[in-house]
């Protein structure tokens, strides 16, 4: 058998795979490999870091039933896009209108004849130019405004007008979208994105992907996406049949930080600053907790790191703390006989390596899972924060193999 895990040359943006940025998403040909090697047709696909959805997304392709669960408001959005199955008249119908009723107004707009009330909020201008917050505005108005009684449009057609603002925002994408730092100088001034143009192109786009993914997957499937702490899974004992799963490296503050990526597009859909503050603290490892010995090698890093750095030492073990829990959730909601499958990178902190792959294995060890065989992939694609000042990810990720006995 082929142990190679690169896919370097792959297409890693087929179909639903291509709608909206997120970061660090598992590339589908590794979810779809796990999940064939390691379930049957007809069994449950659990996500518990389920972010865009990818996982979610090759589950149903590949005929298994999936649930996801993720904390993040618009990753529950954009896995409930990607698993959706709408027939692509019925898609059309609503596009069109909507599409038709944005141009009308930005039309109108133009010759004074149409005012939108414009959408704000604190340091909206620093990440947008008015002119967009101005063509924005009519486009969400114009959305909110049209009769959709499909609940699975409605959502994707926030997920393109996300897609949308990103586009058309400040965020200085050549240096790092996922750190949304905003464009100076030059690059700003030179900045005057056509949000209709933008927001044409992904509704044409985004059509025809759900198309494409309407006529992949079997109707017979089923997909749940929980917004929730995977934590405390609502699920029940030996209910679900593999995990396949790409958590958090570590925590908001040092690795990437999921709510500032996404907090831009919450805004704009109607999320406060104090929801989108909640998730932060909800994050693994956002209330820090004193030290307890759960792995011999985070022990180790543990004591180096309180030498170097008291504060840093206690943030990295919080983060596995909360991470061990949800290995406890994962090893309570697999059946006997299920497969667990993770794949998570290594990084650093104050200079130290934080061996991910080596902790993950001890610590579902002691949660009851036999450790069947780990590999180990270069990334050749993955989208990373590989050189912000803050940490330092190294090119490789883990793929463990799990099960529960």
């Amino acid at each position: 058998m082929n142990e190679s895990w690169e896919y370097a040359e792959a297409d890693t943006q087929s179909h639903v795979h291509g709608l909206h940025l997120y970061p660090a998403r598992m590339i589908p040909q590794i979810a779809s490999r796990l999940i064939k090697e390691n379930s049957s047709e007809g069994q449950t696909v659990l996500d518990p870091f389920c972010g865009s959805g990818s996982v979610l997304a090759e589950a149903l392709i590949l005929s298994r039933n999936a649930i996801g669960i993720d904390i993040n408001p618009l990753a529950i959005m954009l896995s409930r896009a990607k698993t959706s199955s709408i027939p692509p008249n019925s898609l059309a119908l609503v596009f069109d209108q909507v599409l038709n009723n944005v141009e009308r107004n930005i039309t109108l707009n133009k010759e004074n004849k149409y005012k939108p009330e414009v959408f704000y909020f604190k340091n909206i201008y620093h990440w947008f130019n008015r002119n967009v917050v101005n063509d924005l505005s009519i486009i969400k108005e114009s959305m909110e405004k049209v009769e959709v009684n499909n609940e699975s449009i409605r959502n994707l057609l926030r997920v393109c007008f996300s897609a949308t603002l990103l586009q058309a925002s400040n965020v200085a994408f050549a240096d790092n979208p996922y750190f949304a730092r905003a464009k100076t100088g030059e690059a700003l001034k030179k900045h005057a994105p056509n949000v209709l143009e933008i927001f044409k192109k992904n509704v044409l786009e985004y059509q025809e992907r759900m198309r494409v993914f309407y006529e992949l997957i079997p109707k017979r499937v089923s997909c749940k996406v929980l917004e929730h702490d995977s934590r405390h899974m609502p699920l029940q004992d030996n209910s679900v049949n593999i995990i396949v799963t790409s958590p958090p490296y570590g925590e908001e503050s040092h690795t990437m930080s999921y709510s500032r990526f996404t907090k831009l597009s919450l805004l704009w859909l109607g999320y406060s600053v104090s929801d989108i503050n909640k998730n932060i603290s909800k994050s693994l490892g956002g209330i820090l907790t004193a030290f307890r010995d759960i792995s011999p090698s985070l022990d180790r890093l543990h004591r180096q790191l309180t030498r170097k750095e008291r504060q840093r030492a206690r943030e990295v073990f919080s983060f596995f703390w909360d991470y061990k829990k949800c290995i406890d959730e994962m090893y309570r909601v697999l059946h006997h006989g299920g497969s667990a499958c993770i794949v998570i990178g290594d990084r650093s902190a104050s200079g130290m390596k934080v061996s991910n792959g080596q902790i993950t294995q001890e610590l579902t060890e002691s949660s009851g899972f036999s450790h069947i065989k780990t590999y180990h992939r270069r990334i050749p694609k993955k989208v990373l924060p590989r050189n912000d000042s803050k940490i330092d990810l190294i090119n490789e990720e883990n793929i463990l193999i799990l099960r529960k006995e």
